[in-house]
């Protein structure tokens, strides 16, 4: 009789590689599960962030800043926030601290609602800085906008991913639903 030697028989090998590439399947799968909704949190805080601030530098500098708001292209549902400066040629893109006014897309169904009156997205021809479009919601240079809330909702489902609302000083609340879509928590 001849004794086994050390090795790993073919098979022995394949099974242990085969049990390898499905944990490491399952492990990716669970990490990238909350790619999408983190994404969407980090638009929405984006959101909120960058309308503190222009609220502020429009009181710090005596200029209207604006946002407007305009259906996407393609044929996906959807709309994209664009920044505006009110200049002497009228609304344009702004000119201080460009980098911070970068335009913010939303896919799904959104809504705005500013003084409790939806707000109808302009057409693709609104962004053209030339056009001088006026925003739809606006942020004065005495500190103050309208009143409102943008509700964010997954386009096949409808179901409500987040809501961003705001009263005239600019106090931002931002909630997220859970997975009912029923409750919400409010993000830091």
């Amino acid at each position: 009789m001849r004794a086994r030697s050390g090795g790993f028989s073919l098979l022995e090998v394949l099974l242990v590689l085969f049990v390898v590439v499905l944990l490491t399947s399952l492990v990716t799968l669970n990490v990238n599960s909350g790619i999408g909704s983190r994404s969407q949190e980090q638009t929405m805080r984006a959101l909120r962030d960058t309308a503190s601030y222009a609220i502020d530098e429009a009181q710090f500098t005596g200029r209207n800043f604006g946002v407007l708001v305009q259906r996407l292209d393609s044929a996906e549902a959807g709309v994209v926030l664009r920044w505006r400066e009110l200049q002497p040629q009228g609304w344009r893109k702004p000119l201080t601290v460009a980098e911070v006014f970068e335009p913010l897309v939303f896919e799904g169904e959104v809504s705005l609602l500013l003084d409790g009156i939806y707000v109808e997205p302009a057409d693709a021809t609104a962004s053209d800085p030339l056009a001088g479009t006026a925003p739809q919601w606006a942020f004065l240079a005495s500190g103050e906008t309208q009143v409102g809330e943008l509700l964010w909702r997954d386009g096949s489902t409808g179901e409500l991913l987040w809501r961003l609302s705001w009263d005239a000083l600019g106090r931002f609340e931002l909630a997220g639903g859970d997975e009912t879509g029923d409750a919400f928590a409010t993000a830091p």
